[in-house]
């Protein structure tokens, strides 16, 4: 019988955060997704996306948030990479603003396990275990690299219709 709880519990946590990521991914792609896209000229820079391989990086099983920034900035090392990485505006490289914005997603994420607490009444059987700080930590950390990973998503998105929109009509 607990392990039918613990399944019902864990499956309402996965439905309630499903709609607040929802709710959120507006927001970060018109705040975040969008405007580096357009500040980086990421179109003019490389017709063919960079994205897929860090999209691969992000949806490993073994994969953080921190592997991926990794990579993101290996790729400004690497000579075969794409200019993408080293395109500068600002004097700030685009690899390092796509980090920052991967990095400020912990206030997302945050905020998203703030609405679920507060969300949840009290004699709801999910209230004590997001009450608990280390499994609100626990879930900040996971929902900050799903968020992490929708990010680079709607990014390579953004890519794709920018580069689509640059054509002229054929």
């Amino acid at each position: 019988m607990d392990e039918l709880l613990d399944l019902f519990l864990r499956e309402q946590l996965a439905l309630r955060l499903e709609r607040e990521l929802s709710n959120q991914m507006d927001d970060i792609i018109c705040e975040k997704v969008i405007p580096i896209a357009k500040k980086f000229s990421i179109a003019s820079k490389d017709k063919k996306s960079p994205f897929r391989n860090v999209l691969a990086v992000a949806t490993e099983p073994s994969s953080s948030l921190e592997v991926l920034k990794n990579y993101i900035r290996y790729q400004v090392g690497r000579k075969e990479s794409s200019p993408i990485w080293k395109n500068s505006k600002d004097n700030e490289l685009f690899a390092k603003a796509v980090v920052d914005d991967l990095n400020n997603l912990s206030q997302d994420a945050r905020e998203i396990v703030e609405r679920l607490r507060r969300a949840i009444p009290k004699g709801n059987s999910l209230a004590p275990y997001l009450e608990d700080h280390q499994n609100r930590e626990k879930l900040e950390k996971n929902i900050h690299l799903k968020l992490a990973q929708l990010y680079l998503g709607y990014l390579a998105r953004e890519h794709t219709a920018l580069v689509g929109e640059s054509k002229p009509n054929q």
